[in-house]
């Protein structure tokens, strides 16, 4: 789903023109630019016949220079002192990736391992802890994506908006150390996932990533109205089922004649088959399972993503501060050239 190396293009149009002004009192100083014009700063000799002496046009460029250089040191520091800035807006970014939605199940049956106890120590470790670790390692692949993420349990909540924002949903990911509870709302997950795609364009392949241990039984309705918003946002599902000791294989035909209402998991992924977008199950009995479902889903092949990127409010004192010492500079330059006294 993520390609390493991806091309980004910045698209700034109209950047220049967001910029502004912190101070505005200083600009009343930029008048005294003109003092170097009209106020004679140089040494005056006395001489007897020094209207006699032939014109020395290097001397009158080295005058001029002196009181540009002049104006320029005034101009640069008064402007510094207004303290300009381009405002915050937003840079268009265009990258190869997907906008992708990260629901995690964290009802109080994902606290408990993926075998029993006296089995495997390392298969022992609570299968919310699995899927934090790994989900981390997803979040930090995904270069030029975004991500958000959605946790459930009886209620849904948004943890992270879907947004470039990678440290965000790293602390969403890091927040579900605390214990889960309650029962397995997977519908009302999905559709708060399914509702940050809507009003947004198309700029990017979209992918819901729904990590649960459990199934759960839907009504018409509400499997109607998920099919029709999965549909209308075009997003592709892939679940990671944690599957427990108790859980049913999906890779397993039920019985002729068995009631698969009995079995909430293996009814959830017939339903997911019927919502009319790609749609893929990886089953995970273990942690090594789990991270080899995500490498699986990192390197499915995505369409171009078009994102908009916040960048803050930049300060450009720092420019004008130092033209003003390259005027100084040529300022202390050409006062070690000027003639401090006649050469006998």
């Amino acid at each position: 789903m993520w390609e390493e190396g991806a091309q980004t293009v910045l698209l700034a149009s109209g950047f220049n023109e967001h910029w502004g002004l912190t101070d505005f009192w200083p600009l009343l100083l930029l008048p005294l630019a003109v003092l170097p014009w009209v106020l004679r700063g140089q040494m005056n000799f006395p001489h007897p016949a020094l209207q006699g002496l032939l014109a020395d046009p290097l001397s009158a460029w080295l005058d001029r220079l002196w009181k540009m250089a002049l104006s320029l040191l005034i101009l640069a520091l008064s402007l510094a002192l207004t303290g300009p800035y381009l405002k915050s807006q937003y840079v268009e970014k265009i990258g190869r990736g997907a906008h992708v939605m990260i629901v995690l199940d964290r009802s109080a049956s994902m606290n408990e391992p993926f075998v029993k106890k006296g089995d495997d120590a390392q298969a022992r470790v609570p299968k919310m802890e699995v899927a934090r670790k790994v989900l981390k390692t997803l979040v930090a692949q995904g270069h030029d994506d975004l991500m958000g993420m959605v946790t459930f349990s009886t209620s849904p909540i948004l943890a992270a908006p879907l947004g470039n924002d990678r440290e965000f949903v790293q602390a969403a990911l890091d927040a579900t150390e605390a214990g889960g509870m309650g029962f397995t709302a997977v519908a009302r997950g999905l559709g708060m996932a399914l509702d940050y795609f809507a009003d947004q364009p198309v700029t990017g392949a979209r992918a819901m990533v729904l990590v649960s241990d459990g199934g759960a039984h839907l009504d018409g309705k509400t499997q109607d109205m998920l099919r029709a918003m999965f549909m209308r946002q075009k997003a592709s599902l892939y679940w990671i089922y944690l599957r427990s000791e108790s859980g049913v294989s999906l890779k397993q035909s039920l019985a002729e004649g068995e009631n698969i209402d009995a079995y909430p998991e293996y009814a959830l992924h017939e339903y997911f088959q019927t919502l009319n977008v790609p749609y893929r199950v990886y089953e995970a009995e273990n942690p090594q399972a789990v991270m080899a479902a995500v490498r699986d889903i990192s390197t499915l092949k995505n369409k171009p993503t078009r994102y908009l990127e916040p960048v803050s409010r930049q300060d450009l004192s720092q420019y004008a501060y130092g033209l003003a010492w390259l005027a100084a500079v040529c300022l202390m330059c050409l006062y070690a050239l000027e003639l401090k006294r006649w050469q006998a």
